[in-house]
């Protein structure tokens, strides 16, 4: 039975070194630059190059993250970056989130094993074969799928690393914004504020008192810390290839601590398993105590792997730490956070006059080395005794080696000066080294520095080149935003939220006689899973519907997607159609916008990058990408649904809910009951009608808003009336303009 890697958080060196002498067989660690935790102590370069030589000799595995969006400016140092690590040091691994590092990075170091962060929220077989063909080998799912789910993910022939213990997002992993616009941070640059740890109350439509009363704080989207030690065996049987915990921000003993509990499980599980699995899976109490204890929050579950969502997944009251007893710690340090622990090696030494010394080490993987030195001669007084002999060669000090046994073929009456016996340990430590080391470099160390390059030819020609441009593109949820949108003649396209919007007739007039028919687009769900490929069947076959004659049938010209696992599942069916990516689908830097480029005709350009980092980013590819100029953004897209955890949940009656915030602030709340999933929208909608406004007027100019070829009104809460006036607010310049708004990141770009 293959065993599943036990991959451990190194946050620090401290924390490596402990989490090794714990157990682990992988680590992941990051720089100091493009980790998706900047606030982590990291690794300076030659920290890095340190840690990864260690892990080599004990036979580990070290995978870097570089698991942040990346602006085209950082693509060049990005990648020569991993690049030196991989050549130099034999870097066995990445962690990345987006394509464009994903692609850039396979062309600067073949060889180089590139997995798909838990940030690319890949949920379906469908994302997991998008990713092979860009050269990934291994995927970290959303930490929402099921074991089922994940099952049918290795039905694509790719390794699976999953979460097994730690803190949870609330929000899909790479689909939360909240940090990023109300406070800044950006979770996509690896700087989390942390938004779903505080205390919200939850309110019903209509109703003007919050779920559950105000008699105390509530923490309605904060989860529980994850421990799978019960279901272990589970997720083993499931396939999983790498087994990892969570927590590069957290102390060196909790690494140590964590890596080896799950360790004695480990080796515990496959012993049970060759005995015939007798008996329950049982945990020892004494163990579990220990983990609640070692910097977790006082509520544990066993996160999505049994549960859809539910109450029982949160922590709903404050979400704290318990404190850590101090015995605990000392306990901890003592036994794994010294130093490495030496490695055992057998060795044999064979000594005779007049020839070269011979030392030969062996490790316990059959790894050998030997070194020639000195020839000995023939002792003039006092010989050298084999216990002299094996004194001095069992003086590994200062290497990662201890050796444990050495036999010998020594003639007697020799003479070797101490020193040459040093020289000769020093030589065969260095060989053995070098042995380790030489299967992890590349087999040919000096590859060609090419940093991919968008190209621009191989784009699909856009379906928004026969408007005028900038066209006009309005997104609606409700029927009454629809029919405002019509009767109005206000868009080139209407892409459609929801297929329970009744459409105008095609060939009618509409209550508008002099209205211009809008191009309509199906806009899929946010988050693809099982649960809804029924439902995305349901939608291909309409969108490709023909009647007797061979003409379409259905209203809809296209589909505006929200993850690579739904274009995967368009492309792959050969859809004709008009194919648009949100901005979900990240496009930060060329090469990532090239590839999306390949397949789409319009790509929604992202929610955090500066309007002139998208001039400097994109002004080649003016004719293929659209900007949202108005509507509230998706703060989080969730598994967890506040409707479920307040005892609502219907299972068919969608709607908005609100989550009030410290602040009296009010997110809208879509619970999206077809998919099963929310949608948290920010407390005020992004709107550049000012920026718009001065910009036909000629002052502040943004050059990006004249090469995009459409811009998108999108449209979430408002009524009918309010989303005529916004309609006239964009089309008059500025008037009608709504009371509270943010520009976002259009001004000034994410941190």
């Amino acid at each position: 039975m293959k065993k599943v890697e036990l991959l451990s958080p190194a946050g620090s060196y401290e924390a490596f070194a402990g989490a090794l002498n714990a157990g682990a067989d992988a680590f992941y660690m990051g720089g100091e630059k493009f980790g998706a935790r900047a606030y982590a102590d990291n690794f300076s370069s030659e920290a890095l190059a340190r840690a990864i030589r260690e892990a080599h000799l004990y036979g580990k595995k070290v995978y870097l993250t570089v698991n942040t969006l990346t602006r085209q400016e950082e693509l060049g140092e990005l990648t020569d970056f991993v690049r030196g690590l991989y050549e130099q040091c034999g870097l066995d691994g990445v962690i990345v989130q987006d394509t464009g590092v994903l692609q850039s990075l396979s062309a600067a170091c073949p060889g180089l094993l590139l997995h798909a962060s838990t940030q690319m929220s890949v949920a379906t077989r469908e994302g997991a074969a998008f990713l092979k063909r860009l050269g990934v080998s291994r995927v970290v799912p959303a930490r929402e799928l099921s074991l089922d789910e994940i099952r049918l993910l290795k039905q694509e022939d790719i390794e699976i690393e999953a979460f097994i213990h730690g803190a949870m997002c609330y929000s899909y992993s790479g689909r939360c914004l909240m940090s990023s616009f109300l406070g800044g941070r950006s979770g996509n640059r690896g700087r989390c504020a942390g938004p779903c740890r505080l205390p919200y109350d939850v309110y019903a439509p209509g109703e003007e008192k919050p779920l559950g009363g105000e008699r105390r704080e509530t923490y309605p989207i904060s989860m529980r810390d994850l421990c799978v030690l019960e279901i272990l065996p589970e997720l083993i049987d499931a396939g999983i290839d790498s087994f990892k915990i969570e927590g590069r921000m957290k102390k060196p003993e909790y690494a140590a601590g964590v890596t080896a509990v799950y360790r004695k499980y480990l080796d515990r599980f496959y012993d049970w398993n060759a005995a015939g699995r007798p008996g329950r899976w049982q945990i020892d109490s004494a163990d579990i105590t220990m983990l609640h204890a070692l910097y977790l929050r006082s509520d544990l579950s066993t996160g999505y792997y049994k549960n859809r969502n539910g109450r029982e997944l949160l922590t709903m009251g404050k979400p704290g730490y318990s404190g850590t007893p101090d015995a605990l710690l000392k306990t901890i340090r003592e036994k794994y956070l010294p130093d490495p622990h030496p490695i055992p090696v057998t060795g044999f030494v064979r000594l005779k006059k007049n020839q070269p010394a011979e030392l030969t080490l062996i490790t316990g993987e059959g790894v050998s080395a030997t070194a020639y030195g000195a020839s000995p001669a023939q002792a003039k007084s006092r010989p050298l005794t084999e216990e002299e002999i094996r004194t001095r060669l069992s003086k590994t000090g200062g290497s990662v080696f201890s050796l444990s046994e050495l036999s010998a073929e020594i003639e007697p009456d020799l003479f070797m000066a101490v020193s040459s016996l040093n020289d000769l340990r020093r030589e065969a430590v260095a060989q053995l080294e070098k042995a380790i080391l030489a299967a992890h470099h590349p087999a040919e160390p000096e590859i060609a520095a090419q940093t991919l390059r968008a190209s621009l030819s191989e784009a699909k020609s856009g379906a928004f080149s026969d408007l005028p441009h900038p066209a006009r593109m309005v997104s609606v949820t409700t029927q009454e935003q629809y029919d405002a949108v019509l009767a109005a003649s206000a868009a080139d396209y209407v892409i459609l939220e929801s297929e329970q919007i009744r459409i105008e007739d095609k060939d009618g007039p509409g209550k508008n006689p002099h209205a211009i028919r809008p191009v309509h687009l199906l806009g899929l769900p946010y988050i693809f899973r099982e649960n809804s490929r029924g439902v995305l069947e349901e939608y291909y076959r309409m969108l490709t519907s023909k009647n007797e004659s061979g003409e379409a049938e259905n209203v809809y010209a296209g589909v505006l997607v929200r993850t690579i696992e739904e274009l995967e599942f368009m492309i792959s069916r050969g859809y004709t159609g008009i194919l648009a990516a949100d901005s979900s689908c990240y496009a930060w830097n060329q090469p990532a916008a090239a590839l999306l480029l390949k397949y789409c005709d319009l790509v929604m350009m992202p929610q955090e990058l500066s309007g002139r980092e998208l001039c400097s980013t994109f002004s080649k590819q003016k004719a293929s990408f659209g900007i949202q100029l108005y509507g509230r953004i998706p703060m989080m897209i969730t598994a967890g649904c506040v409707r479920k955890t307040m005892n609502r949940c219907t299972k068919k009656e969608e709607g908005f809910y609100l989550l009030k915030d410290r602040k009296g602030e009010f997110f809208p709340v879509r619970t999206v009951c077809r998919h099963c999933y929310n949608i948290i929208y920010n407390s005020v909608p992004l709107s550049l009608h000012k920026d718009l406004s001065d910009h036909r007027s000629g002052k502040n100019r943004q050059p990006i808003l004249d090469l995009c070829a459409a811009q998108l009104l999108a449209f979430t809460t408002e009524s009918g009336s309010e989303t005529r006036k916004i309609l006239r607010c964009f089309k008059e310049g500025g008037q009608d303009a709504p009371a509270s708004y943010t520009t976002g990141h259009f001004r000034k770009g994410a941190d």
